[in-house]
């Protein structure tokens, strides 16, 4: 699980309620005799079974060398339940720069906007505006011959939308490129690798969310 990361809107569309500082999720199994609990807390998704008459945790389920019948239908009704979580509300941690997880951060804490992984795959993803649902960036992980450079070492960036007179302005084909796969008159792209600051980046996404408020 160290490299997936839990979509929250499709935990609580999938029935995990939002505690103090955690998600949980329960579901009972073995004609009301046990239920799982699942819980997702500091991106890391944990689960337990536990005992419904004794309110104890069944560690059986995690002991390897447990065997038998019933221990191990509810091992795999325990697995089924965590598989089935990781399938349908989890998706592989794309982005891994340090720059980039500083953004995304900024993004969740501000706008309260994640990356949606639209496409099929998990290196690309929109930013949408929550309530008008237009994009106001876009993070991908790209060669960097594909951005004008002569290595083909991979490079997380942003695209953002900017005013065309700043754009002009700030395009040096070395912090500032024009908008890699966007409109080149509307949108900048920058490499997220610590040659642009934090500042100007965030400076950026506020302008550009501001412009697809409407």
């Amino acid at each position: 699980m160290s490299n997936l990361k839990g979509d929250i809107s499709k935990l609580l569309k999938y029935g995990f309620i939002k505690k103090d500082n955690y998600y949980e999720y329960e579901k009972v199994i073995v004609k009301d005799k046990f239920k799982i609990i699942v819980t997702y807390k500091d991106e890391k998704l944990e689960g337990k079974v536990i005992d419904i008459n004794t309110l104890e945790e069944y560690i059986l389920v995690k002991v390897k060398d447990a065997s038998g019948d019933y221990v191990g239908k509810i091992r795999d009704l325990y697995n089924e339940v965590i598989n089935d979580i990781t399938k349908n509300c989890f998706h592989k941690e794309a982005f891994k720069f340090k720059q980039t997880k500083e953004v995304l951060k900024y993004l969740k804490e501000k706008y309260d906007v994640e990356p949606e992984f639209l496409w099929d795959d998990d290196l690309n993803a929109a930013l949408r505006h929550k309530d008008t649902l237009k994009w106001f960036g876009v993070m991908m992980t790209v060669s960097q011959n594909k951005l004008g450079f002569k290595s083909n070492e991979l490079v997380e960036i942003i695209d953002l939308k900017i005013n065309p007179l700043d754009l002009e302005k700030m395009v040096d084909m070395k912090n500032y490129l024009p908008g890699y796969h966007m409109n080149k008159k509307h949108w900048i792209t920058i490499i997220l690798d610590g040659r642009v600051n934090n500042k100007i980046i965030f400076k950026l996404i506020d302008d550009s969310f501001k412009m697809k408020v409407k």
